[in-house]
């Protein structure tokens, strides 16, 4: 597994269009559709941070399942991009692979009941202090988990998490999952099967 992150600050215009107008057809219609700049480049800028971890990108064929998880055709290789705010973070496999990367910032918190399982909930709701982390914490495993296993987020709460010192621990053995911690601010998760 292999994993680049980057900041869509550290790039021009210019370059994000470069890029966005000599990448695959169906991405360029994609992207091209955001009206909001900074979409836009956060979603060129994964595709960049493809290209950079996957050789023969520009010959690779793209599809995506019936849940919008992207795939490589005829490719022993997984990837997963996912960005909160500037930070932009693409990981790559041989196996599935689920990132997610997300800011810690004020939330409402009565999310957690979409998410969260009586024991998450718990966690999240322990002190005060940390509320925010540990809410960010949760969702990120949630996340990164799903992307990995290609399904919908409606059954997130089949699926529990325990953390402690910032060790992971995930009802579903069949894969692994952890925090890299990067970017600070930030919450990132990288769930990959064991296969």
């Amino acid at each position: 597994m292999k994993y680049l992150i980057d900041n869509i600050n550290n790039y021009k215009e210019e370059e994000i269009d470069i890029f966005l107008n000599n990448i695959y057809e169906k991405k360029n219609i994609k992207i091209n559709k955001y009206l909001n700049k900074k979409d836009k480049f956060r979603s060129t800028l994964g595709e960049i941070l493809l290209s950079k971890l996957i050789d023969n990108y520009d010959s690779l064929e793209f599809y995506t399942n019936k849940y919008g998880k992207p795939y490589i055709k005829n490719k022993n290789i997984f990837f997963n991009i996912s960005h909160s705010f500037d930070y932009v973070i693409c990981a790559i496999s041989n196996k599935e692979i689920g990132v997610d990367i997300e800011k810690v910032r004020n939330a409402n918190i009565s999310v957690i009941k979409r998410f969260a399982t009586k024991k998450e909930k718990t966690y999240i709701l322990s002190s005060k202090e940390g509320l925010m982390d540990r809410l960010f914490q949760i969702y990120t495993l949630k996340e990164a988990y799903f992307k990995c296993k290609g399904v919908n987020l409606k059954s997130m709460l089949k699926v529990e998490f325990t953390i402690n010192n910032n060790e992971v621990t995930c009802s579903d053995k069949s894969v692994d999952i952890r925090f890299i911690s990067d970017v600070e601010g930030y919450y990132i998760a990288l769930c990959e099967e064991k296969k």
